[in-house]
């Protein structure tokens, strides 16, 4: 496993977390070690969260979107996340839902394309294992190409924010 401190920045490094998630059955550990019962109750709180900020038929950016499950919520959805791996699983989970490849600081899309950006995990550990500037150049991108975007995390699942 890589340590780095920029692992994070590293395709491999969760190319390595989802096979290794993959193997042992638990493909949540991918994203966050949780078990099955903590990874349900955050998931839970955090579909209260979206459904209660974000209307159904708003169209969306998942900014680091791993495994696509917030696909699921959405019609007008895109996930984006900068591994190859997560989005390549995220699209055999959800073959209906589009998913791409792309840095979050370097967005393919327009100007205000998307009514919200969700991001989920990624603000804290990215400003806790990468730098907060690295999370600034993220933020002013979503900021572009989103109108609003909504700030979720896994260590308190039910503190949130919109920017």
């Amino acid at each position: 496993m890589l340590t780095r401190p920029d692992a994070v920045n590293s395709i491999e490094y969760w190319a390595y977390r989802l096979d290794e998630a993959e193997k042992a059955g638990e493909p949540q550990y991918a994203v966050y070690l949780a078990n099955k019962t903590a990874w349900e109750q955050i998931w839970k709180e955090h579909q209260r969260i979206i459904k209660k900020e974000i209307p159904e038929n708003a169209n969306i950016l998942d900014a680091g979107c791993a495994l696509g499950r917030v696909s699921e919520l959405f019609t007008n959805y895109t996930g984006v996340d900068f591994a190859p791996a997560f989005v390549e699983k995220a699209k055999t989970l959800y073959p209906h839902k589009n998913f791409i490849v792309a840095k979050l600081e370097e967005l393919p899309f327009e100007d205000k394309q998307f009514d919200w950006a969700i991001c989920i995990s990624v603000r804290g550990m990215i400003k806790g294992k990468s730098s907060p500037e690295h999370w600034e150049r993220m933020e002013k991108e979503l900021k572009r190409v989103a109108e609003n975007i909504l700030i979720l995390e896994y260590t308190d699942c039910r503190v949130y924010e919109i920017l």
